[in-house]
């Protein structure tokens, strides 16, 4: 081996010093990106589909001084058609969503004992319409007189239509920003009567997913709040979340998005006059995806 001359060497380190230099006095990561977009075309359709596992649930039930230990699984399945039907050219004026699904299957065992029964929400099967009057949405059946249940529906999907995971603003890579649980609904459950709590976003990098250029994000949920059970008894949640999303930045779709954390549902229900509590905990995963579909004037163009 020939060792290297002092010019050489000097060389070397005057290149590898100019090198650094650059690095140390490069400019920083400047390129932003828009997750929110414009508002969508009048007439198009977002067809959205979420699932709720919740396979290992363990329950305790305690009445006075005895108790009794079973087993919850849970599966939920909700299809959602959201069709925008009139803008102002900056937000959403009207609105029709169609529940094509909304249902849970649940399955309890006591004493080696197996009850299965299937839930529908008071939507499945129905189209709503949206109207936005100054800054209220407000709801109403497409077709019909709205039962207790179904106007209580309506008055929750109202509350919290327009929250945003989403900044007004343009993000870097490596940011992150925190919303009310409320905004992460979606993720938590249609039926909440309350939700508190914070969701934190992190826009990890820009990513191909899905044959789309997407942005891939952390959401990180961390939420309690009342939910009522079939019998109408209410009961107290809590959620731990955490998993990715990937966010279209063409569409601004949510191209697919997988949760995983834990739950814990705890309440006090009356059984023949004995105050009876109960206490479900367990694991629990929601995945969705969204897909943005030619509304119904485009689809009619198509066909001609």
């Amino acid at each position: 081996m020939v060792p290297a001359s002092k010019t050489q060497l000097g060389g070397s380190v005057l290149i590898a010093a100019a090198l650094l230099q650059a690095c140390a006095t490069a400019p920083p990561q400047t390129t932003t990106y828009d997750l929110r977009g414009p508002v969508r075309t009048a007439g198009s359709v977002m067809r959205s589909e979420m699932r709720f596992g919740f396979p290992e649930g363990n329950v305790l039930i305690t009445f006075g001084d005895q108790t009794v230990q079973g087993r919850m699984e849970m599966r939920g399945r909700q299809v959602l058609e959201h069709e925008l039907v009139s803008t102002d050219g900056v937000q959403p004026r009207r609105v029709k969503l169609h529940y094509a699904e909304d249902t849970l299957a649940i399955t309890r065992v006591f004493g080696g004992k197996e009850d299965v029964e299937t839930e529908k929400g008071p939507l499945h099967g129905l189209t709503v319409v949206g109207d936005k009057s100054a800054a209220r949405w407000q709801f109403h059946l497409a077709e019909g007189k709205p039962s207790k249940e179904q106007s209580l529906a309506l008055d929750e999907l109202a509350g919290g239509f327009e929250d945003e995971l989403w900044p007004a603003r343009a993000v870097r890579v490596g940011e992150s920003w925190t919303v009310d649980a409320a905004a992460a609904k979606r993720w938590l459950g249609h039926d909440l009567l309350r939700s508190t709590g914070q969701a934190k976003l992190t826009l990890r990098d820009i990513t191909q997913h899905g044959g789309e250029r997407c942005a891939r994000l952390e959401l990180h949920i961390d939420a309690r709040g009342a939910i009522k059970d079939p019998a109408g008894n209410q009961m107290e949640i809590s959620m731990v979340l955490e998993g990715t999303l990937y966010r279209s930045l063409a569409t601004h779709a949510m191209v697919s998005g997988q949760l995983g954390g834990l739950m814990i549902l705890e309440g006090s229900v009356m059984e023949e006059g004995t105050p009876v509590a109960v206490k479900i905990s367990g694991p629990v995963t929601v995945d969705g995806r969204d897909r943005l579909q030619p509304g119904p004037s485009q689809a009619a163009r198509a066909q001609r």
